[in-house]
């Protein structure tokens, strides 16, 4: 019998596979929606739980929450371990209770755990230190488990596009990978090739150094008119990095969400000045 952690995160990933809003590896989020976008959670679970809270809030609008990047947190202060697997357990039972509100896009740290390609953080390898934090957590069913978890993180899209042209991201390619990566990945299922290094998820996921020119030009062939990212490490939580791009992080004491109406025209510098910092949160 599997353990019931397998099972919430095989339930999870069937919702995220079948959720009918999906095109390929883009959710497309409905007009007349608030959206909800977190940075890089990595492991934060205080961050979690104030974005979810916030989330809760009372609002005329139906709420579209996407999160991004819920593994490969720092150690734990008591184990040493890497614990975030109970924060992606947490994510999935989100999911599960809220199939329409919860949403996510795949990061590079996702694509890693599952491609087979260590990530070093902080020193260490935050691959083998988050599967090290599962079998100490799981035992004998660590390896169901694990399977499991692996199930969940590929079945995450590489990105949400909102009815006023918000294309939500982890990354795009950066611009000397554009023509590797391609854009054909995100209207088609998944293959192993996309997950390995030079593959085109990987390029999506991994991408940095993005120009104004570059996106610009990947705007009008995707039909989009601004990237909501995260992927980076912003101090202050939320920056504009192109007139097109804004880029998120949730997982430090400065992190900050984005919150827009799902139609209403948007701008980089508008998301940021409304952005809220996530530990003004109750």
């Amino acid at each position: 019998m599997a353990h019931p952690a397998a099972d919430i995160f095989r339930q999870a990933a069937r919702l995220l596979k079948e959720d009918p809003r999906r095109e390929g590896n883009v959710v497309r989020i409905e007009a007349g929606c608030r959206v909800v976008v977190g940075g890089d959670i990595h492991g934060n679970g205080k961050a979690l739980a104030r974005i979810v809270s916030f989330c809760g809030r009372k609002s005329s609008r139906p709420t579209r929450l996407v999160l991004q990047e819920i593994i490969h947190g720092p150690p734990d202060p008591q184990t040493g371990l890497d614990r975030s697997v109970e924060l992606l357990l947490r994510a999935a039972r989100l999911k599960i209770n809220s199939p329409e509100e919860v949403l996510f896009v795949m990061g590079n740290h996702d694509l890693a755990q599952v491609g087979g390609v260590e990530i070093a953080k902080d020193g260490c390898g935050a691959c083998n230190g988050f599967t090290t934090g599962l079998e100490a957590a799981y035992g004998e069913d660590a390896p169901g488990v694990l399977e499991a978890v692996g199930e969940m993180l590929r079945s995450f899209p590489l990105a949400a596009v909102c009815p006023n042209g918000a294309f939500i991201a982890h990354s795009v390619p950066s611009p000397g990978r554009m023509a590797a990566a391609g854009t054909e990945v995100l209207g088609r299922p998944y293959v192993d090739e996309d997950f390995h290094r030079g593959g085109p998820a990987y390029e999506w996921t991994w991408g940095r150094g993005q120009t104004t020119e570059q996106l610009d030009t990947l705007a009008a062939e995707l039909a989009v008119e601004l990237f909501v990212l995260g992927h980076r490490h912003v101090e202050s939580g939320c920056e504009v990095i192109a007139p097109r791009a804004v880029v998120l992080a949730s997982d430090h004491q400065h992190g900050r969400i984005a919150c827009f109406a799902s139609e209403a025209v948007v701008t980089a510098e508008a998301i940021c000045r409304a952005s809220i910092p996530v530990g003004g949160i109750e």
